[in-house]
């Protein structure tokens, strides 16, 4: 173990007197890394103290989007987003065109003599410009330039173009979405019109072959059909009754000595007079449903007009007819089923007239099936397209209205207020460049600077402080080393040497806490003077 600390410690000694030869070769050249320092620090602190200030012009402004007519015009008017307009227009305002616009406004495109002092130009705009979001509604823009009133001109410029451009932003978008509405309602018009048109010159064209209203033709077919065999269904009951009547008519017998002799005669017309009131009592409800040319009435008018022949030729051959007539005549319940069957002929008449009737419309649907569908198709095609049309137009006109009263809240000024909360202002004291920290760097620098030529010139120009330097450098043994003797006198000369270089430094750290001093007062000295006294 013993052993293994041993070439440790030899090493660590040899690093020692290594250093201690470099700082003592450091000392050699003290006064150039003296006179370095301090002359990279007086230039670095004139450099800093010409610097031009630095002015920040700033102001801040709210802006309301909470108005009272937003609440009552929820639904009617079409919501726009400020605080997303708000921040288009800080993008915006950032562009190229704007800030070459601003350049111009302001006048600080005087200094550009060409193009790319133009650009130039345009770049620190770019760069020197800040707009931030101090919470969600506050706006805070600021601007730095050497000129304070330069920077109070351009944010000024800036709030007013903010201002104005989000406003004007607003106010452009809903007139140019109104625009495109009205194009486009417009044209929506005209096709409901062409829609409407070709509509009722189908309906026009195909007359007697469109579907009934709330169902197809299959529907239609299906009912029509349906109605068929229900007539079908009464014309064989009225048929059975028919057959039922004439069979209990065969087998009636007569009846004698029922009538009074004085009574024969008028029981002779009876029947016919009964058969004549019948059918005039079904004549007048027939006139009340139909017309003088229906099937029914015209039937019923040529039976009543045979009745009232018979009875009148009856009446001229009354004797013959009495000496003629049956029995069964003078029979009430044969003249009674008579009647019945009258009826019943009546009814079937009317049933088969319904039947021929309705068999025809039948008849003409499955004529018209190949053609029907294909009409009915293009209607509802027609139909659809017309729906969607009129939807569409209804949509528009309906937000075409919303865009004009949301155009005409926004004229009103009353959705969105801007509040200038600190109007734009310049501080006094300028808020760079921070020269107390840039002469701390040029006071740290030259002394680094200093120790580097000191390090450097020893390294040139080595010198032997030791015997081991000598056996390291030569490679022969050092049998000893004279100490070199110092007279007092230049003892004296060297402690007064050293006493300088320390009096030096420490000169140059008071004049660098003199200088920060100065520099943090209010009121340092003006450049112009500092100018002067260079020149």
């Amino acid at each position: 173990m013993a052993e293994s600390k041993a070439p440790q410690a030899i090493d660590l000694s040899e690093l020692v007197d290594f250093l201690k030869g470099v700082l003592w070769g450091c000392w050699r050249f003290r006064w150039p890394a003296v006179a370095v320092a301090w002359g990279l620090s007086l230039a670095g602190w004139l450099l800093v103290s010409l610097l031009p200030d630095v002015h920040q012009a700033s102001t801040r402004v709210y802006v309301e989007t909470q108005s009272a007519l937003r609440p009552l015009l929820q639904g009617l008017a079409v919501n726009t987003d400020m605080m997303s307009d708000v921040a288009m227009m800080e993008r915006a305002i950032m562009s190229r065109p704007n800030l070459e616009r601003l350049a111009r406004e302001t006048d600080l495109d005087i200094q550009a003599k060409d193009k790319a002092a133009f650009d130039q130009l345009i770049g620190q705009l770019q760069a020197s410009i800040k707009l931030e979001r101090d919470g969600n509604n506050i706006v805070r823009i600021s601007y730095q330039n050497n000129d304070p009133r330069k920077a109070l001109t351009v944010v000024t410029a800036l709030l007013n173009n903010f201002i104005e451009g989000s406003l004007g932003k607003n106010r452009s978008d809903s007139s140019s979405a109104e625009k495109f509405l009205v194009d486009k309602l417009k044209d929506y018009e005209r096709r409901l019109n062409e829609a409407e048109q070709q509509l009722a010159d189908f309906k026009r064209k195909n007359v007697g072959l469109l579907p009934g209203e709330g169902s197809d033709y299959y529907g239609r077919m299906q009912g029509e059909v349906s109605k068929l065999q229900a007539i079908e269904g009464r014309l064989r009951v009225a048929r059975n009754r028919k057959a039922e009547l004439q069979r209990q008519l065969e087998g009636e017998e007569p009846v004698f000595g029922l009538v009074p002799a004085d009574e024969k005669s008028n029981l002779l017309n009876a029947p016919q007079d009964r058969q004549i009131a019948q059918f005039e009592q079904q004549l007048a409800e027939l006139r009340l449903k139909y017309t003088e040319t229906h099937p029914d009435i015209v039937r019923i008018k040529q039976m009543l007009a045979e009745l009232r022949a018979e009875k009148e030729a009856a009446a001229k051959n009354s004797g013959t007819a009495r000496r003629a007539y049956s029995p069964l005549d003078l029979n009430p319940v044969y003249q009674q089923m008579k009647l019945q069957l009258s009826q019943v002929e009546v009814e079937l008449a009317q049933i088969q007239a319904e039947y021929a009737d309705q068999s025809a419309v039948v008849g003409s649907l499955r004529q018209r099936i190949d053609t029907m569908p294909a009409v009915e198709a293009e209607l509802k095609r027609m139909m659809r397209d017309y729906d969607i049309t009129k939807a569409q137009y209804s949509e528009l006109l309906r937000r075409v209205e919303s865009a004009r009263l949301s155009e005409d809240a926004e004229q009103s000024k009353s959705d969105v207020t801007f509040r200038i909360i600190d109007p734009p202002s310049v501080p006094a004291v300028p808020i760079g460049p921070k020269r107390g920290l840039l002469m701390t760097g040029v006071l740290l620098l030259a002394l680094v600077a200093g120790m580097g030529l000191a390090l450097g010139l020893n390294f040139t120009q080595p010198v032997f402080y030791t015997g081991k330097d000598l056996e390291r450098r030569f490679g022969v043994q050092v049998l000893g080393t004279i100490r070199m003797a110092r007279t007092e006198f230049e003892t004296a000369v060297a402690r007064r040497g050293s006493t300088l270089v320390l009096a030096s430094v420490a000169a140059l750290v008071v004049c660098y806490v003199l200088l920060l001093v100065f520099a943090a007062a209010p009121g340092h000295v003006d450049q112009e003077l500092i100018k002067g006294a260079i020149g």
